[in-house]
């Protein structure tokens, strides 16, 4: 399971950094993390975050892989450090023992920007489909503080976007149809450059059985394309459009 934002080659550098001359990952928490010195030609601005980051990921595998989940459990379970929940969860996920609030353990934690949350969106959905409501609420409140933490960073807003559209089809799922709606409409005015939007949200209220709305966000769909001088598109949306208002009839 992914957890995290960086590459294999920038996790490898801080591996190696942190490693150097015999430490151990957990050398460097005294008991706050001390930054080791970056390695020659590092060209990444954030160094001790991203050391940072990866020595968390590390010491906590490390206690797992040595000692057991249980220990690692025992060690971690109320740190409220994003990545250490992330490895937590991703290791019990591994070995067949993740629960629910293990997940919204990770996605109550303070914003890590270098944690990959997708896959605990995703799990959070598939384990609390019996708890909708908390379901929804966790989702709702980790959106906000994504957004929040995010929203002055590189490519920030685009990652803050993802998460929204996520929310919306989740929406649609759970039920919450006026709830979908808005999120929808406010995203498609905010990506007012492209179609993706008025895509997204046709597709999940198709899947779902909402044709109304599912006919409504086609013709958006075609207009937004229209608009944006993608004739063949908006040709194609509007003939699915009909295509799908038969199935009204």
């Amino acid at each position: 399971m992914r957890i995290s934002w960086l590459s294999a080659d920038e996790i490898t550098s801080a591996r190696q950094a942190l490693t150097a001359r015999g430490a151990s990952y957990e050398d460097h928490f005294h008991p706050d993390f001390v930054v080791p010195p970056a390695p020659p030609g590092y060209g990444m601005l954030d160094w001790s975050g991203v050391a940072e980051h990866v020595a968390r990921a590390e010491r906590v595998s490390k206690v797992v892989r040595d000692a057991g989940l249980a220990e690692a459990r025992a060690r971690f379970w109320d740190s409220k450090i994003a990545i250490e929940a992330a490895t937590l969860a991703a290791a019990a996920y591994q070995g067949g023992e993740l629960a629910l609030d293990e997940v919204i353990d990770v996605l109550t934690c303070p914003i890590d920007g270098y944690v990959f949350y997708a896959p605990f969106l995703e799990l959070l959905v598939a384990l609390g489909r019996d708890q909708i409501d908390r379901t929804v609420q966790v989702y709702e409140q980790f959106v906000v503080a994504y957004a929040r933490a995010l929203c002055q960073i590189p490519h920030g807003a685009r990652r803050v976007g993802a998460m929204r559209d996520g929310l919306a089809d989740f929406y649609v799922r759970a039920g919450r149809l006026d709830d979908a709606e808005a999120l929808f409409e406010r995203r498609h005015d905010e990506d007012c450059g492209d179609v993706a939007v008025a895509l997204s949200a046709s597709r999940a209220f198709l899947a779902a059985g909402s044709i109304s709305h599912a006919v409504r966000w086609l013709g958006v769909g075609a207009v937004r394309a229209a608009t944006l001088g993608r004739d063949e598109l908006a040709t194609r949306l509007r003939n699915k459009q009909e295509r799908v208002r038969e199935r009204l009839s």
